[in-house]
């Protein structure tokens, strides 16, 4: 069975994991993650409309989603289920990241410093970051709908976008978003990986 994603696809989002893995495992308490992140914020919070950068770039993303994935199922480029499978995994990696907020129930930048803008509630907790999780299992998606490094390497940069954009408006921590996009590329890949393991099982001989 042909496999889940390219090579040079499978080399692009192993280096995304593997620096999403080394800003996560860094101390969090004045950590490198605490240091670029008020850096950021004391520089970008004040630019007007900055927390538009995410949300446009995550409709971009939400675009690109929808275009790879019709294009997928209606040519039959990929199983149907392998890519509902991975579908279903950016959707159950969203509700993973819903659970993880209120058992470690961060606060965000914004409610820790005075920054302009606007700020969630407390109680509207920061770890990890939703529109990472959203955005890289996006990434995850259209890698697997289309198999092509440019439309991969083109969703990495949008989706880079959208975190930088959450840590600049001061909504998340760098380490917020490094968990979101892990759980992002995380989940989807584990269930379309399990798919396909159970589709080339059934058409063996």
């Amino acid at each position: 069975m042909q496999a889940l994603i390219a090579r040079d696809q499978r080399a692009l989002l192993t280096a995304v994991a593997v620096f999403g893995v080394t800003l996560l495992v860094m101390p969090w308490p004045e950590s490198l993650s605490v240091v670029v992140t008020r850096s950021l914020t004391s520089t970008f919070a004040a630019v007007p409309s900055v927390e538009l950068l995410s949300e446009a770039a995550l409709v971009v993303l939400a675009l690109g989603t929808a275009a790879a994935g019709l294009r997928a199922w209606r040519d039959a480029a990929r199983p149907r289920v392998v890519l509902g499978s991975a579908a279903a995994g950016v959707v159950l990696a969203y509700a993973l990241s819903e659970a993880s907020k209120v058992v470690v129930s961060q606060d965000r930048p914004c409610q820790r410093w005075a920054l302009p803008g606007s700020c969630p509630p407390p109680g509207d907790w920061s770890f990890p970051s939703h529109h990472a999780t959203l955005a890289f299992g996006a990434v995850l998606f259209i890698a697997i709908a289309t198999r092509h490094v440019v439309a991969t390497s083109v969703a990495v940069v949008v989706a880079t976008v959208v975190a930088a954009g959450r840590v600049m408006q001061g909504a998340h921590y760098l380490h917020d978003v490094a968990a979101g996009a892990l759980l992002g590329l995380a989940v989807p890949t584990t269930l379309a990986v399990l798919v396909t393991f159970g589709l080339s099982r059934r058409h063996r001989p």
